[in-house]
């Protein structure tokens, strides 16, 4: 097993906790229940699927919903609470068990900056996705993800400090939930990659920080949807 799997692991009961009442984690729910509402009959893969709320979500938005993740603890609990449904164990490290073009929508919701490398996760999605089929991911934004919130003379948040962007890097953070791996690569590094397997940017998102008391101005999350092009020449 493998060093992040483990981590997960030993989080997966701390993490679901704090994601049932993390405002962030609120947020991104009503992204995703706003964004994916034309979903009905699509067979849909939850790739990192973890405590499977977004299995659920995608599932109640009208879609045909598979979940897989490389956590067996994780999967534990998204059985438990979702036994309707289908989840299995994948390591995304490696390839994934199931059929060329299989899936209209490959889900990937804050997984892809805790797994490396991602050359081929991202090849794999391109595979059994269906020709014009979708691959979305979500990401902390990486240019403000290493920085530090900073206060002004009255005591009042007013900015982030950036320390570093551009160099990739991988760091074991103490989160909530726990010591868990996470890896830093700038916008382009993640573009780059999807680009080059043959995916096309259809749009990006960059919503605010959602706590009253921080910068509204700066955004959280990096939302990213691509379309699978396929030649027909």
């Amino acid at each position: 097993m493998n060093t992040t799997i483990n981590q997960w692991n030993q989080s997966a009961n701390a993490y679901s906790k704090f994601e049932l009442t993390s405002r962030y984690s609120i947020c991104c729910r009503e992204f995703v229940l706003s964004h994916f509402i034309n979903i009905y009959g699509l067979k849909v893969l939850d790739a990192g699927c973890g405590n499977g709320i977004f299995t659920h979500i995608l599932s109640q938005n009208g879609g045909n919903v598979i979940g897989c993740d490389g956590s067996v603890e994780m999967l534990k609990l998204a059985q438990a609470n979702y036994p309707k449904y289908q989840f299995d164990i994948v390591d995304l490290l490696n390839s994934i068990p199931y059929k060329n073009m299989e899936f209209d929508l490959v889900f990937c919701n804050l997984v892809l900056m805790d797994i490396d490398p991602i050359d081929k996760v991202i090849e794999e999605f391109y595979r059994v996705l269906k020709a014009n089929g979708t691959f979305f991911f979500s990401i902390i934004h990486p240019a403000f993800y290493h920085a530090s919130w900073e206060r002004n003379e009255k005591g009042i948040i007013d900015g982030k400090k950036v320390k570093g962007y551009i160099t990739p890097f991988s760091i074991t953070q103490n989160a909530p939930w726990g010591k868990t791996a996470h890896y830093h690569r700038p916008i382009s590094f993640y573009y780059n990659k999807i680009s080059s397997i043959g995916f096309r940017l259809i749009k990006m998102f960059e919503p605010s920080v959602y706590e009253d008391a921080k910068v509204p101005d700066i955004p959280l999350y990096l939302f990213s949807e691509f379309n699978k092009t396929v030649c027909t020449e």
